[in-house]
């Protein structure tokens, strides 16, 4: 497996996904360009015609030309703005004017409007709808490059003192376990089955460049806090940083909001300890730091819910929506409710069994690699599949996996089940246990001379029936499926068809 040779370093390991990277988006992206020649073929309208009206493009079937017009950025913009992005794409121009629109972010608006605010600073134009499209689709282009680049620094960060099973030598090299893990988490990533979705002018590129960089910080700051609290003024800004990237991502996507429970943990440690007389300056600083690096999560949240009822509550009582009578006037449960059918149970229905079928191999490694890492909080576990635990800090582990178990069941029981696929791209751990998983199968599969791990069958041949490598051999299965999706998606996705 060409992915698990000994990288160069740092800088060779970004060279290569980078490399990796631009031919899976060329490929995506040629894949939902030629469905704009394929589906009109079968309808002169196509699917649906939202597009045109936010491109302003509608001349893909052209009677004059005789077919099709043939400008490749035109199609290639109209490709791109399917679904959910026609909301997005209103949004930016024209901001939330009708209600049900309230269930989508706001993050993108505001990164056009900084972005033209420069241009015009600049003495550049104003950005056309199609641009601003373009726009969008290249910070999701490049924010999904980032994150894996962010993810594999993340993983060596939380493996780096990890070592390969054993003392004889292996193809992986020695001490390369967890650079070659990093490897192939990142670009698990850049070949999530969230797909085209990461580069369209979608929230989720966005959201996981800046969860996966929240992530990496807080990590930072929690393994450098020492078990009794003490930690450095560093420690404490990184927090605040992280706190502050996490509630900007609920800009992007509400679910970020989920991260805040990692400092649930933080505060919970420091309290602790000062309840048990434990080092009292450090943990009240930690203390004080943790709870607002938590509140920086929600404060993003709690404005745009404050925004919300500014605009539909605070007028006369006899305009007034139904829900701006409630305890906690929430315009984003109200509409997430009543417009768009999320809620408790509500999705299990005999007509979405086909959705709860295309989102059911998500659903398993999301849960399978939680259940994972929370079988390795046992003392006596030291391993995680290719990867030796004995310097690992079992428990930041465990509070990274939290979000992950929260948003799959929640995926279960109140999402659009089938959104599981996009929200994922944004939760680095299951990436990192699929490649563990992957890297001790191919390292296995590699050492047919090793004693422990096979034997000959009656060709002289060596077999591999290790126990741990049959354990791990769902990640191969999961990525090929993965990979198939990603075709399929691309293709309803750009012709405008269900269920991208």
């Amino acid at each position: 497996m060409a992915l698990l040779t000994p990288l160069e370093g740092s800088a060779g390991a970004v060279r290569s996904l980078c490399i990796v990277y631009v031919v899976r988006t060329i490929s995506l992206l040629l894949l939902a360009w030629s469905t704009t020649f394929l589906f009109p073929s079968f309808s002169p309208l196509g699917y649906d015609t939202s597009s045109t009206h936010v491109t302003g493009y509608d001349g893909l079937v052209s009677e004059e030309a005789g077919g099709y017009t043939t400008n490749f950025v035109e199609r290639l913009i109209t490709a791109l703005t399917r679904w959910d992005a026609i909301y997005f794409a209103s949004i930016v121009q024209h901001g939330h004017r009708w209600e049900q629109e309230w269930a989508f972010g706001i993050g993108q608006s505001y990164l056009v409007h900084g972005f033209q605010w420069i241009l015009s600073l600049l003495g550049g134009p104003e950005m056309s709808p199609s641009g601003q499209i373009i726009f969008l689709s290249i910070c999701s282009c490049g924010s999904h490059l980032i994150s894996a680049i962010v993810l594999y620094h993340l993983t060596t960060i939380l493996f780096e003192t990890a070592r390969p099973k054993g003392s004889r030598s292996s193809t992986l090299g020695n001490g390369e376990t967890p650079r070659i893990v990093a490897f192939v988490a990142a670009t698990l990533h850049i070949l999530s089955p969230a797909g085209i979705f990461l580069v369209a002018p979608y929230h989720e590129s966005v959201f996981s460049g800046l969860s996966f960089l929240g992530y990496l910080l807080y990590s930072y700051a929690v393994k450098n806090t020492a078990l009794d609290g003490q930690h450095g003024v560093i420690n404490e800004l990184l927090l605040l940083l992280s706190g502050l990237l996490f509630g900007v991502s609920g800009l992007f996507r509400s679910n970020g909001i989920i991260n805040g429970i990692l400092f649930v943990f933080e505060v919970s440690q420091s309290l602790w300890r000062l309840m048990s007389g434990t080092n009292p300056v450090a943990n009240i600083r930690l203390f004080l730091v943790s709870g607002i690096s938590g509140a920086l999560v929600g404060i993003p949240t709690v404005w745009r819910q404050y925004q919300g009822w500014s605009e539909y509550c605070a007028v006369e009582s006899s305009i007034q929506r139904v829900w701006c009578a409630k305890k906690l006037p929430s315009i984003y449960s109200f509409v997430q409710s009543h417009y768009w059918g999320v809620g408790l149970l509500k999705y299990w229905t005999p007509g979405n069994i086909p959705l709860f079928l295309l989102a059911a191999p998500m659903l398993y490694v999301l849960f399978k690699t939680s259940l994972d890492i929370m079988g390795i909080q046992n003392p006596t576990t030291n391993r995680l599949y290719s990867l030796n635990l004995t310097q690992a800090n079992k428990d930041l582990l465990f509070r990274l996996t939290v979000p992950q178990l929260l948003l799959a069941t929640l995926a279960v029981t109140n999402y659009h089940v089938q959104i599981i696929t996009r929200l994922s791209s944004g939760l680095p751990m299951w990436y990192i246990v699929a490649a563990a998983a992957l890297v001790q199968t191919t390292a296995i599969t590699q050492e047919p001379g090793s004693q422990d791990s096979s034997k000959l069958n009656e060709s002289g041949k060596a077999t591999v029936e290790d126990s741990s490598t049959t354990g791990a051999s769902w990640a191969r299965v999961a990525v090929r499926f993965f990979l198939g999706y990603q075709v399929v998606q691309a293709v309803l996705y750009g012709g405008f068809l269900p269920p991208a």
